[in-house]
């Protein structure tokens, strides 16, 4: 066992993303088939619980297929199935919560430490997650995507972690507090899937390595351009060298400042990070859109320094 543990922590982000990817997908069938025999005999509902679980491994592997050297189809075609996927996981998700507002079913009942076991779990997903954000950027679409996925993951299990609280926390009848919890995590994972949509459009990940031909011969050896200026994404920087008449560089997105905050406030984000997740996620949205026009601003900088672009 230490040995196989050994050698998964000796693995590359992208080696590990693929191995874990794998199992999610044989996972998410499993869990799949036994949601439906377990409807046959039981709650019908189950069957949209089953589906959420086979779109979510449909897009998982659409997004492992896709890494594949041999890959014919091409990212664009399945980058569209990928966010078809998950739309139609987020809509089934959304639909199947929703019976909790207009139905009488019951909720599973939890004891108070198997739901605290589940809130751990969850919150561990939840911190895994976000983290696996973090790592996949510059990684490529599909590790991003696929990061994205487990994140959709994590928000079902966060609604998870709500029933399992207030089914032993709660003396009143929660059912419709988890039927909402669930339809908006629902909504949110159907944004993530049209993200997902457009992403690429106004990605800058293919555009990252930006050379220059020298105009004016009176320019530094080795360049550093700060293209963004955020107090809590990570900042984009040009970083250019000198090769003859040629400046070559590439475009670093850098840490997030948060890292170099206050020890004790920094803690205090990580405790509230369940919470401040959302509106986090929504001033990343609109950064990564902003982000796209670098492009633009950094040709305009290096015009200024005498050096014009080459395609």
């Amino acid at each position: 066992m230490k040995n196989l543990i050994n050698k998964y922590r000796s693995l590359s982000f992208e080696e590990k993303t693929i191995f874990t990817t794998k199992i999610s997908i044989y996972l998410n069938g499993i869990f799949a088939v036994g949601k439906f025999i377990m409807a046959f005999f039981g709650s019908f509902f189950l069957i949209a619980a089953a589906i959420v679980n086979i779109f979510t491994m449909l897009s998982k592997l659409e997004c492992y297929l896709g890494e594949r050297k041999n890959d014919t189809k091409g990212f664009s075609y399945r980058n569209r199935l990928i966010g078809l996927f998950l739309l139609l996981a987020g809509l089934e998700y959304g639909i199947y919560m929703a019976r909790l507002i207009y139905t009488d079913v019951d909720l599973m009942k939890y004891d108070m430490i198997m739901g605290i076991a589940v809130a751990c779990v969850s919150f561990v997903e939840m911190g895994i997650a976000i983290k696996g954000l973090f790592n996949a950027y510059g990684k490529g679409h599909y590790y991003r995507n696929i990061k994205l996925i487990n994140l959709c993951s994590a928000l079902t299990a966060m609604v998870l972690t709500e029933i399992a609280i207030t089914s032993f926390a709660s003396t009143e009848d929660t059912r419709f507090i988890s039927g909402l919890f669930g339809v908006v995590v629902g909504v949110i994972i159907v944004l993530i899937s049209v993200f997902i949509f457009i992403a690429p459009r106004v990605s800058i990940l293919d555009k990252l390595e930006n050379n220059y031909q020298i105009i004016n011969n009176d320019i530094e050896d080795e360049i550093n351009i700060q293209l963004t200026n955020s107090k809590f994404y990570g900042n984009f920087n040009y970083i250019g060298k000198k090769e003859g008449n040629i400046i070559k560089g590439k475009i670093i997105k850098g840490k997030s400042p948060i890292f170099k905050w206050n020890i004790y406030l920094l803690i205090l984000v990580i405790i509230l990070s369940e919470i401040l997740i959302f509106p986090y996620a929504v001033g990343a949205f609109i950064f990564y859109l902003k982000s796209s026009k670098i492009i633009n601003k950094l040709d305009n900088i290096m015009k200024e320094k005498g050096c014009i672009k080459i395609n």
